[in-house]
């Protein structure tokens, strides 16, 4: 069983699905690349809007989503796509991770490095146990210095999740397989927003994966990923 460890598929919920028959449509093509748990990760950015109503807008959401639920659809997991800005580490965070695992979806800054970025992760995750995927990390290779890439890798226990495109598009694929093979614990998003932006492609990622890594690390792989949501069998 796959995951998709990024999506935008709540319905009317941000600037992904703007209704329930998208979501549907998403999730059917989901279901047909062989995902089978999918998480919902709304973009949430603290300026923007207060914690309590984003809670509230994404439980909405997720019940008419559910309410519309079919034979076979994909199992859904509620987690949220965190913007890292000035303070977060004062917010209670924990009902944004996955499920109720204390895995927590971070998007870093478009910007520059600066050294705040990871200091606010690291108060974020001292005061809140919590561990950070660090969302599309593929998206800052050519953005951040070759130190603050390593600095970021390196940070302690961290996933790194990876949009699908920088495997299937080629650009950044040597970088990430190199992550890989170094041991980096890596999972895979579509990111998707809608039927054609960033749609699902997971079977020729498989597939891709297969043949530069090899069976057993793709079957090691769906274990980890099982795991760390919470749906190992």
């Amino acid at each position: 069983m796959f995951i998709d460890f990024h999506t935008h598929i709540l319905p009317g919920i941000d600037d992904g699905a703007r209704d329930v028959n998208m979501s549907l449509k998403m999730l059917s093509t989901l279901q047909k690349q062989g995902v089978g748990v999918v998480a919902v990760t709304p973009h949430l950015y603290w300026h923007r809007q207060p914690l309590s109503e984003f809670i509230l807008n994404r439980q909405e959401a997720l019940n008419v989503l559910l309410a519309n639920q079919y034979e076979g659809m994909p199992i859904i997991v509620p987690g949220a796509e965190v913007y890292i800005e000035h303070g977060i580490r004062y917010e209670d965070v924990r009902p944004l991770c996955y499920a109720d695992t204390n895995y927590i979806l971070l998007e870093l800054p478009y910007s520059n490095y600066q050294n705040w970025f990871l200091e606010e992760v690291y108060h974020l995750c001292l005061t809140r146990s919590v561990i950070p995927v660090f969302a599309h990390l593929d998206r800052y290779i050519d953005m951040y210095s070759e130190n603050a890439m390593e600095e970021i890798l390196d940070y302690q226990d961290a996933v790194i999740q990876i949009n699908q495109e920088a495997i299937l598009d080629g650009e950044h694929r040597n970088t990430v397989l190199k992550w890989i093979k170094e041991g980096r614990p890596v999972v895979f998003g579509s990111d998707c927003h809608d039927l054609k932006y960033r749609t699902s492609r997971e079977l020729r990622l498989q597939a891709i994966l297969k043949s530069k890594l090899g069976k057993d690390w793709l079957e090691d792989y769906e274990k980890f990923t099982l795991n760390l949501i919470g749906k190992s069998k």
